[in-house]
């Protein structure tokens, strides 16, 4: 008889590295009346700053929401919705004011501070009251630059209504924290600091776990043949993200029949860009724009993707949020980028200046519709990330599936709109555990509509518009044609 695995089995290695496994079939209970050892409840939200002009996003496919044409049988599309209470109750600048509500539904409570806690830690909270049994409760990553204010980039509020962390933008530092272990230190004059990180450079994070790897593929392992080969295909995932992380010789990387008892998890190896300077706040082009080839901005961004699927599938966290582009867009991208039969040449339109201050406050709409496309062509590719059918999960439906994501932006106006107008708001709901009907809705509904919506079908409750802000109310109403 096959041994029964834990659910939280970990392939354990030296250094404290620890690894985590897909959900396999021995991972079952045996009796049928032992709790459901279905894939759990998580929750995602994605945002791209600047918006989308409703006009834009009607066109469905035709428009800049062409990158989700793949996700169409998963995707609920809404493209009218409405939030003006944050300009009527906010402070600040006015994509702040709506930073503070996209995904917490209430308008501010003071200016750099929501009302309240944004969707993924309400969840959290609700399900998990002691603490989320993962590594990490929930983790905020994404492309961003300008710290001018919180509002700016945070779409992580804690129950309190106080800005959670800051999203990691470094790749590295993200796999480090999902996969990785603490690097021990060097004592003095034992070894030269640059050949430890050379080594590290040049060893995987799975070479540690080699030993306990081989037991689960041997003739000894208490697993199946389909488990083993889900398993090398699971950890071949891991290799080949690290080898983008650190593009040395394949040989040297190859942790799959080269033991090595020294090895540490990799520390200080290149994230995508050989110009991006991650650790800028704001500088460069205009004062408030670092300059970024977009491709290598995309880069990091698609990779900090594919890391969020892993951790998923591994259940290292379950709760997060993801960001392309923060509110207002302060990036002076370089490049020239094509979409939609046109092109925009960043490098000759944004020489001191971004996106927000030439595009959208310029009544540039031709050009903020291929921005549109560059940012949601690249959610797009997390969430295929997440769809990827070679990783079935224990109901035989992808990470995706099985999968809440809130995907949104501040804005609807552009086109023959006016700018800042918070009617026309584009969100849509993806995979859902299958609570959800795809579609498109362009019916008016308050944000908060949605978000409480969305929570229903898993018998949460969001708190939104019944008291949170000292004065604002809104009785949520339910989107019945959105449920299954």
């Amino acid at each position: 008889m096959r041994k029964i695995l834990s659910r939280r089995t970990l392939l354990r290695g030296s250094g404290g590295v620890l690894i985590g496994l897909p959900f396999l079939e021995e991972m079952r209970p045996r009796s049928a009346r032992a709790a459901d050892a279905g894939p759990p409840m998580r929750l995602i939200t994605m945002f791209f700053g600047l918006g989308i002009a409703h006009e834009e996003s009607i066109k469905k496919f035709s428009g800049p929401l062409e990158p989700y044409k793949p996700l169409e049988s998963k995707m609920a599309f809404f493209t009218n919705l409405e939030c003006k209470h944050a300009h009527d109750y906010g402070s600040g600048e006015p994509h702040f004011k709506v930073g503070d509500v996209t995904f917490v539904g209430d308008p501010q409570r003071v200016e750099y501070e929501a009302s309240g806690p944004s969707l993924e830690q309400i969840v959290k909270k609700q399900l998990h009251p002691d603490g989320v049994p993962t590594l990490l409760g929930s983790k905020s990553i994404g492309m961003w630059f300008r710290t001018g204010s919180v509002s700016q980039y945070t779409r992580h509020w804690n129950m309190d209504g106080s800005p959670g962390e800051r999203p990691e933008r470094r790749p590295t530092r993200i796999f480090e924290q999902f996969f990785g272990g603490l690097m021990p230190s060097t004592p003095s004059g034992m070894e030269d600091p640059a050949a430890v990180a050379e080594r590290h450079m040049r060893r995987s994070v799975l070479d540690s776990v080699i030993a306990e790897y081989k037991h689960y593929t041997g003739d000894a392992s208490p697993l199946g043949a389909d488990s083993k080969a889900k398993l090398s295909v699971h950890l071949d995932n891991i290799r080949n993200v690290e080898m983008r992380l650190a593009p040395v010789d394949a040989a040297v990387m190859d942790a799959v029949g080269q033991e090595n008892k020294n090895c540490m998890p990799p520390t200080g190896v290149k994230d995508p860009g050989t110009n991006v300077n991650y650790e800028l706040s704001q500088g460069g082009a205009g004062g408030s724009a670092p300059i970024i080839e977009w491709e290598d901005f995309a880069a990091a961004f698609q990779l900090q993707g594919e890391l969020m699927a892993l951790a998923l599938r591994c259940d290292v966290v379950r709760f997060g949020s993801m960001l392309f582009v923060g509110s207002g867009d302060h990036v002076g991208f370089r490049g020239t980028y094509s979409a939609l039969g046109g092109s925009v040449n960043f490098s000759q339109d944004l020489p001191g200046t971004s996106p927000h201050d030439y595009y959208f406050h310029n009544n540039k709409w031709d050009k903020c519709r291929l921005h549109a496309h560059l940012c949601n062509s690249n959610l797009a590719s997390a969430l295929l990330a997440m769809d990827d059918p070679n990783f079935l999960e224990s109901n035989g439906k992808t990470l995706l599936d099985n999968t809440l994501v809130v995907l949104g932006t501040d804005y609807g106006g552009g086109g023959t709109t006016t700018g800042h107008n918070p009617d026309g708001i584009f969100h849509a709901i993806v995979g859902g555990n299958g609570h959800f009907k795809p579609g498109w809705y362009d019916k008016v509904y308050n944000i908060i509509d949605l978000y409480d919506t969305a929570l229903k079908p898993y018998q949460l409750s969001s708190g939104m518009g019944q008291g949170r802000h000292k004065t604002y109310r809104h009785t949520p109403i339910e989107i019945s044609e959105l449920l299954a």
